[in-house]
């Protein structure tokens, strides 16, 4: 379902707030067995915990990194650690630079329509009495009047409610997450600089749905919880995050996501969602990024700064580079 795919692009599991975001560890205060059974789960899967990452080839060694994309206190020593690295990297791949971030925003307010519904109803119709004020409310709480958002298509409606309230006067004041950081330390370290993703591939993954069938998600996410974005989970996803247990932040996930449609037909249809999650957003960038790191990786040293979700499973990033004939070492910081 593209609305979660819209989710996991901007954000990710391990992306989606700030230090403003407090509340209990949802993991800890669920029955040691349910505890036991997700972290059962979570060890069988490689590279199941562990945010840095050492990748060695050819005597050439390289770093990895999964981030944080919004801002936690936390990062400014993450990214003193990353500046004493030895050997020093001479270049940074990440998700996308600041400048082609700035490229794929020129390229939906240049092409309207893969972003805005142009013709016919607005979502206020669309959606109807019943839809439209739980959207109306949640957009809100996110400082934005719902008139402005009638026109949006739901995948791009979907990337502004995902992120939640107590992240967005962060967000707001421009205060950098960890990738942002990082590609600020490579500029004054006078590093090169490069984009693992394309803008084209991006507006496929997120906008290539007709209108009917993101209508059909939305209406049916907004029926499945309140708020698109979760926020009960958002403080143990963050817990999580600095612990380094980045698998368990995806297998607790799956285990809301089933309570929440259990017991109904939505549970095969959740199912199908996540599987479509782990092969678009996860699985096919990770083999398209390894497709550019690999040969990279083994000729100059670099750093690599990609979402901490990406870094998992046997379609991760690390255990495609394993395949390829890197030795891999887990850092602490």
């Amino acid at each position: 379902m593209r609305l979660l795919l819209s989710l996991l692009f901007l954000l990710g599991f391990c992306t989606v707030a700030s230090a403003n975001c407090t509340g209990p560890n949802l993991f800890e205060t669920r029955p040691q067995s349910d505890q036991q059974t997700l972290l059962v789960k979570a060890a069988e899967v490689p590279f199941h915990e562990g945010i840095l990452w050492q990748v060695e080839k050819n005597g050439v060694t390289s770093y990895i990194i999964g981030t944080f994309h919004v801002h936690l206190p936390e990062h400014a020593a993450m990214v003193d650690h990353l500046r004493g690295l030895r050997p020093a990297p001479t270049q940074l791949f990440m998700e996308l630079t600041a400048e082609d971030q700035l490229g794929f925003q020129r390229h939906l307010t240049t092409n309207p329509s893969l972003f805005l519904i142009q013709e016919g109803d607005s979502l206020i119709d669309r959606l109807g009495p019943e839809l439209w004020p739980k959207v109306a409310d949640q957009l809100k709480a996110r400082g934005m009047p719902p008139f402005l958002a009638a026109r949006y298509q739901p995948w791009f409606l979907g990337m502004t409610l995902m992120m939640p309230p107590c992240a967005m006067e962060i967000v707001k004041s421009g205060q950098k997450g960890l990738d942002l950081q990082i590609e600020a330390m490579a500029a004054e370290m006078d590093w090169s600089a490069h984009s693992l993703d394309t803008t084209e591939h991006l507006i496929d993954i997120l906008a290539s749905e007709p209108l009917d069938k993101q209508l059909d998600d939305l209406k049916w996410s907004l029926r499945l919880q309140e708020d698109l974005a979760a926020p009960e989970m958002i403080p143990t996803v963050i817990d999580l995050y600095l612990q380094e247990r980045i698998q368990l932040i995806w297998e607790l996930n799956q285990a809301d996501l089933r309570i929440k449609s259990e017991g109904n037909a939505d549970a095969q249809r959740m199912a199908t969602m996540m599987q479509e999650v782990e092969d678009s957003l996860l699985t096919a960038r990770n083999t398209a990024w390894v497709e550019k790191l690999a040969p990279a990786l083994s000729q100059t040293s670099a750093l690599v700064a990609v979402g901490a979700l990406h870094l998992p499973g046997e379609h991760g990033v690390l255990a495609q580079l394993q395949n390829a004939g890197f030795t891999l070492t887990r850092l602490h910081f």
